[in-house]
Parts: C-alpha cells; structure tokens; sequence
C-alpha cells in the first residue's frame, strides 16, 4: 500500500496543487475499507476503479474521518483515477456532477457533458437520467442544449432498465406534454407510483402533483377532498409547493374564501365552510354542483 500512497499524493500534488502528507496519502487509502481480517475488503489490485469510486464517495461526504480543507479535490482526483484509468462508469457520473456543481475542480461544461454521455455509453443508469433531464429544457452549465424529445425517451429508457429515481420525470413529462405528447392520465397513475417509492424528497413532490391534479380535474376527476389528503402529505414531506398550496384547498369550494369544515355527504368531493353555501353551490344556475354530484355517484 506503501507505493499507491506515494502514487497518489504525488497526482494530488500535481493536479490539484494539494500539498498532502505521504502520512496522509496512506491513511486515506488504508483507513476506510481495512476488514475484520486487516486486509482491505476492496483491494486496489482486486477493483481498484471501484476501490477509488468507493474512496472518493467517503471522502466527499467527510464519512472518512481525515481532516483536510481541500477534501473536494482529493474527492475529485480519488472520481479522476476510477473514471481515466479504470473506467468506472459510476466515477465518471461523480466526475461529471462535479464539473458541473464546481466541487473540487473549475467549471468546465465541455467536460461535465464529455462525463455524462460517456457513463451513459457504457451502461451508467444515472448519467442516462441525468443526460435526459438535462435535455428536456437545456442546461449550458452542462454543455447540454434542449432537446425534449431525446431527453424524455433517455429518461422513459432509464426507468424502464430499473432506474426509479427517474420515474418522477417521465410522470412531469405526461402532465405537461414536456418531449412526449400529453397523457395526464397515465401521468398521475405513474405519479402514484412515485408515492410509493422511498424517496422522501420525490413522495412529496409526486402528493403536491397529485394534489393539483385533484384541484384542477385535468387527469382525473375533480376531488377537493382527495387534493386536500395529498396536498396535506405532501406539506408533511417538506414541499414548498404544497404547504403554500395548502391553505387554498382547504377553503370553501363556493366562496374561496372561508376554510372549509364539511364535505358533501354524497359525493364526498367538495369541502365548504358552511351548510348555505353547500346549498347555494348545489342549485347555482350557472355549472351547479348537482348535476356533478350525481354523474359521480352514478359512476361510483
């Protein structure tokens, strides 16, 4: 290990101007994968390229315990190694997002766009997803100009390899009609899906989705009190969207303006403050609220 310690603080040194120890060089490529047995479980000679993928994630979440101010660039060169000499498609994707990010290395759109076509070549789930989001409005920093069509179908061919975290994406992209003609029903059914993945981050925007889709009917039917339940979740989730959302729906669906405290009985999709103007809401003259209530219990 001695000799790869030397190695690497001397690329460190050279390429990004850090000045570690050779001490430190060999703590950090020691440290973090020695086993019960004293061995490394990833050896540099059994995997290196996941060897330095594995080395530069530890480092650049600081889960490896090696104070260093410049550990970015240690992260970076640890991505560089993985990605440039052994082709570790993983570390190209890490090598590309911090072209793009500017973690550890000067922003470069040229190189960041190099990264994620050619993780996405070899197979890099992730850089595919990232290449098609990329695309579907275009993102100079990059290196990527728009081309909606190409990134939906990068995307939609992500998810349907195993790549989930992709799945909100296509769903936004049947809402909006976004390099895909518009399908918001089969929309909402993907963004359903989402709801059940673990993805805290991804829940909740899909229940905010869901929420406005229940307001507006575009999708599926109109239900307050649906919008009300995903909206809610939603906000529980953290989205900004839906905890700015949230006071609007959970107000009177005739008068806007008071918060709601019943539903209606029979069809149980629409919320209002107040049993006068549930009646005035049911005989208005002009798309009164009866003739809905009873197309949808007859559907149901």
């Amino acid at each position: 290990m001695r000799r790869a310690g030397v190695e690497f603080c001397v690329k460190l040194s050279r390429d990004t101007g850090v000045n570690p120890t050779d001490a430190y060089c060999e703590a950090l490529l020691e440290t973090i994968f020695v086993g019960e047995s004293g061995e490394p479980d990833v050896g540099l000679q059994s995997d290196p390229g996941l060897f330095y993928a594995s080395l530069g994630f530890a480092v650049a979440n600081q889960t490896l315990r090696l104070d260093h101010a410049d550990y970015q660039k240690v992260a970076w060169l640890c991505y560089r190694e993985a990605a440039v000499v052994h082709e570790h498609p993983g570390s190209m994707n890490r090598v590309a997002w911090c072209y793009y990010r500017v973690e550890g290395v000067r922003p470069d759109s040229a190189q960041a766009a190099f990264w994620f076509q050619k993780a996405a070549d070899l197979g890099d789930l992730a850089s595919r997803a990232a290449l098609g989001a990329f695309l579907l409005r275009g993102d100079s920093r990059a290196g990527v100009a728009k081309d909606a069509a190409r990134g939906f179908e990068l995307l939609r061919k992500a998810v349907e390899q195993g790549f989930s975290p992709a799945l909100f994406q296509v769903a936004s992209c049947y809402l909006r009609g976004e390099g895909v003609e518009e399908d918001a029903a089969h929309g909402v059914a993907l963004s359903l899906q989402v709801t059940t993945q673990e993805d805290a981050v991804k829940t909740a925007m899909a229940q905010s989705q869901l929420a406005a889709r229940y307001v507006t009917g575009n999708g599926v039917e109109a239900d307050t009190t649906q919008a009300a339940m995903w909206c809610q979740r939603a906000a529980d989730g953290g989205d900004e969207d839906a905890i700015e959302m949230l006071p609007m729906i959970r107000t009177c669906t005739f008068c806007g303006t008071t918060r709601a405290r019943q539903h209606c009985e029979r069809c149980r999709k629409v919320r209002y403050c107040n049993a006068a103007c549930q009646a005035a809401h049911w005989h208005r003259e002009t798309d009164p609220h009866k003739g809905h209530c009873q197309r949808a219990a007859a559907s149901h």
